[in-house]
């Protein structure tokens, strides 16, 4: 996993040429700490949240 510092985007490294969600150069990207994985699950899981309640 790693930020992408420029668009502040937690992401996991698919190939270092060409990418499917977005690009980012690799100078604009470091590793992602447990406090930024933790920030991208709890987004998630508030996301799904949402769009559950408003299914009901």
């Amino acid at each position: 996993m790693v930020v992408d510092v420029r668009r502040n985007r937690v992401g996991e490294v698919m190939a270092s040429a060409g990418g499917r969600e977005w690009e980012a150069f690799p100078c604009d990207v470091r590793p992602a700490t447990a406090s930024d994985e933790l920030r991208v699950k709890v987004t998630e899981v508030n996301d799904r949240g949402r769009r559950e309640r408003g299914m009901a």
